[in-house]
């Protein structure tokens, strides 16, 4: 508006200073318009442009979101060694509105378990086979002072080690946890992966935030190999 007063009708273009940049840039004008009718125009395109950009912003937030969550998935349907497990990804699917659920009813199929695995010296370890069974695990089986494993940064079961009251688990047993979590992430094929591990009091779910998301803070990690080695499936 600094320059309408004194702009006429006519003109096609004005140059005028940037104040944030103290240089001179030139800007294209309507020349039906005069100087205020030229700053209006501009004035209600930022308007419109600023009210798309607002509607845009959480659409961006949420598909982001969504395609997280579909990369957790992929991570779950390549972990599936059965169709059990695979009719557990499926039903993660439907659940959130990613394909529809069939009309045709198929045969009744037993409901996916997490994995259960047992040490050689007693100790439990259970481990998730998709987004829904690491929440059940996580937020309803895992006891405040059970231990939590996950790949680092990347898509992963989450694993839990039972803990009786204030146990301290020894050194080997958080390897081997370590080695599981690894193993059921999408860094199977590494040599290498790095793992957080935490105390289940300490993990955080946000409001509405999809089935295997969580939030922690913590400092404790180990390198892993991704393994299967020191357990066995306990059945």
């Amino acid at each position: 508006m600094t320059y309408g007063q004194t702009l006429p009708s006519g003109q096609k273009e004005i140059t005028v200073n940037n104040y944030y940049t103290n240089e001179d840039i030139s800007i294209h004008l309507d020349k039906d318009l005069n100087g205020i009718e030229n700053a209006k125009k501009f004035y209600n395109k930022y308007n419109k442009y600023k009210r798309t950009k607002d509607a845009l912003i959480p659409q961006i937030k949420q598909t982001k979101e969504s395609l997280e969550h579909l990369k957790a998935i992929e991570a779950s349907i390549m972990l599936c060694e059965n169709e059990s497990d695979l009719k557990g990804v499926k039903d993660e699917l439907i659940q959130y509105g990613y394909i529809k659920k069939g009309g045709k009813k198929n045969k009744r199929q037993a409901k996916s378990k997490p994995l259960h695995f047992v040490t050689e010296d007693g100790y439990h370890i259970y481990v998730g086979k998709n987004n829904l069974q690491n929440d059940e695990l996580t937020f309803n089986f895992a006891k405040g002072n059970d231990w939590w494993f996950h790949a680092k940064k990347i898509h992963g079961s989450h694993v839990i080690v039972k803990v009786k009251d204030n146990e301290e688990l020894p050194d080997h047993i958080f390897e081997i946890a370590a080695n599981v979590a690894a193993y059921y992430s999408s860094a199977r094929n590494s040599s290498k992966v790095e793992i957080d591990y935490i105390q289940k009091k300490e993990i955080k779910k946000p409001s509405g935030a999809v089935p295997g998301f969580v939030i922690y803070y913590t400092n404790y990690s180990i390198v892993a190999t991704p393994s299967l080695d020191g357990v066995k499936l306990h059945n």
